[in-house]
């Protein structure tokens, strides 16, 4: 809860806004922001919400959350069973994956995969 306080305060003085001002845009009570950024108010689901909107961040980016990735070798059979893929909401079937696979190779070693044309 300290970290979204935090980021509260964080952003609104990015903006330049005092407490007061924020609260007026969003709607809320004065006592409502200075409670959260203090940490002495737990913030809603829905005032997340819309704090995050207001700043244009995502919910994760307030909460301190980052993005997770996962790196899969998707030459590794052994491993494809362990995840769904999916193209077009339909499961990839292995010989699929390969031929996928495949053709990024050989786009890469033409030197366009990735490229913009312009």
């Amino acid at each position: 809860m300290e970290l979204l306080a935090a980021k509260i305060k964080e952003l609104r003085e990015q903006r330049g806004m005092s407490v007061e001002a924020l609260a007026e845009a969003l709607g809320f009570a004065k006592s409502t922001v200075w409670a959260y950024e203090s940490g002495k108010k737990q913030v809603s689901v829905s005032h997340l919400a819309i704090l995050a909107d207001y700043f244009n961040v995502s919910v994760d980016g307030m909460l301190g959350r980052v993005e997770r990735t996962f790196n899969v070798n998707i030459q590794n059979s052994s491993i494809l069973n362990e995840y769904t893929f999916l193209l077009d909401d339909k499961p990839l079937d292995q010989a699929e994956i390969a031929e996928a696979a495949s053709y990024i190779q050989v786009k890469r070693r033409m030197g366009s995969y990735g490229s913009n044309p312009v």
